[in-house]
């Protein structure tokens, strides 16, 4: 059997200790090298509605319908997306999503 050690620092690791079943070790550790993929949320917003994405970077919004405005917080470069259109967040600032005309969204 493989032995594991679950360690947040050295004094842990002297306490915790367990055994694993044969393969669940290396099932583990293949499942955290594998990245899931990214939940997908899907919302509607009327003309005129907004919505706030407190910590954007890395996300993806995509406009599947109508019109959307982003803006970043204490950025100078604003985002229109048209249905069909995305944009990948490269900043941490909260984003404003504004639906310029009824619009649905994912957000990845």
């Amino acid at each position: 059997m493989n032995t594991a050690t679950l360690a947040f620092s050295r004094a842990a690791a002297a306490r915790f200790h367990f055994t694993l079943p044969p393969g669940l070790l290396a099932l583990l550790k293949r499942a955290a090298a594998t990245s899931a993929p990214a939940r997908s949320v899907v919302w509607e917003l009327d003309a005129g509605a907004n919505t706030w994405i407190v910590q954007p970077l890395g996300r993806t919004i995509t406009c599947e319908a109508g019109t959307l405005w982003l803006t970043f917080d204490n950025e100078p470069q604003d985002v229109i997306l048209e249905a069909g259109q995305s944009h990948r967040c490269a900043k941490g600032s909260k984003l404003l999503i504004h639906a310029l005309a009824s619009a649905r969204l994912s957000l990845a």
